[in-house]
């Protein structure tokens, strides 16, 4: 008899995602599932994938480093993990110092501009990450988002620590392996009511989200308001100010004439008396 075919996966709605047991989580994967992640429309741009039904947005991912590549503002290295596939890791780094080449390095960072180059690198997120020890050979866990270039995946580095023992490798395999059967081995299941409940809890955060957004605009116009009037406040003390001003100047003027008239008539009687003498 035949093997039935597997059921149709069901794509929850993003406000099941907290629900989920790889949201927001580093998840344990492969580069060999990098790749295959896929996108979902509604999605896009958001650097969100899915395996099987799971939303994906970070992930985890043990190797060993088969190549190095540093450019001014750029760190990438090559990622093998036995999974039948590679992968890049990129990040960003500040620009070094102009400094001579190193002609006899030790390591391939060395041979650039200097012993530290790559000391230190610069997160998609605005982190800093210690990138000192890293070199083709040194088996790492990484921990980043997952990215694209040219339509090939890559994963956007966020954290990395060399992995110094086999037992710590076995232990990073280990994590994978029981990552992989209780999680990524079957699709996500959401009951009915956790969905509704999900649901419910949505939509109270949006309409809370909504109330704060009509308090702050309540708030701005408020704050509009009183600005306008303390702005009409301000042009009215102004005219007032002018008008009071200007009664002052008519009556200094009107002074100045009354005190000239008083000289005239002063001149005038005291040339008259003058006169009859």
């Amino acid at each position: 008899m035949p093997n039935p075919l597997p059921a149709p996966l069901k794509f929850y709605p993003a406000y099941c995602f907290p629900l989920s047991p790889t949201h927001n989580t580093w998840a344990r994967l492969t580069a060999a599932d990098i790749h295959a992640l896929r996108e979902r429309t509604g999605f896009e741009g958001q650097s969100l994938f899915f395996h099987l039904n799971h939303p994906i947005k970070w992930v985890r991912l043990v190797g060993v480093i088969v190549a190095l590549d540093l450019f001014p503002t750029r760190w990438i290295a090559l990622l093998d993990d036995s999974s039948g596939a590679l992968i890049e890791i990129t990040c960003g780094r500040p620009a070094p110092a102009p400094t001579a080449r190193n002609e006899n390095p030790t390591s391939l960072a060395q041979g650039w501009t200097g012993l530290d180059v790559c000391s230190k690198g610069v997160t998609a997120t605005g982190r800093d990450v210690d990138l000192s020890g890293v070199d083709v050979g040194t088996v790492v866990k990484v921990k980043g988002g997952v990215g694209s270039f040219r339509d090939v995946r890559q994963m956007l580095l966020e954290r990395i620590s060399i992995v110094r023992t086999t037992n710590e490798e076995a232990a990073a395999w280990a994590e994978n392996t029981v990552f992989r059967k209780e999680i990524l081995g079957k699709p996500w299941v959401v009951s009915e009511e956790d969905e509704e409940r999900a649901r419910r809890k949505a939509e109270g955060s949006d309409r809370e989200k909504r109330a704060r957004e009509e308090r702050r605009k309540r708030k701005r116009r408020e704050e509009d308001e009183r600005k306008r009037a303390a702005a009409v406040e301000e042009e009215r003390r102004r005219g007032r100010k002018r008008r009071e001003e200007e009664q002052a100047r008519r009556v200094d003027e009107a002074g100045r004439r009354e005190d000239a008239e008083h000289k005239d008539r002063r001149r005038y009687v005291e040339k008259a008396r003058r006169s009859n003498v």
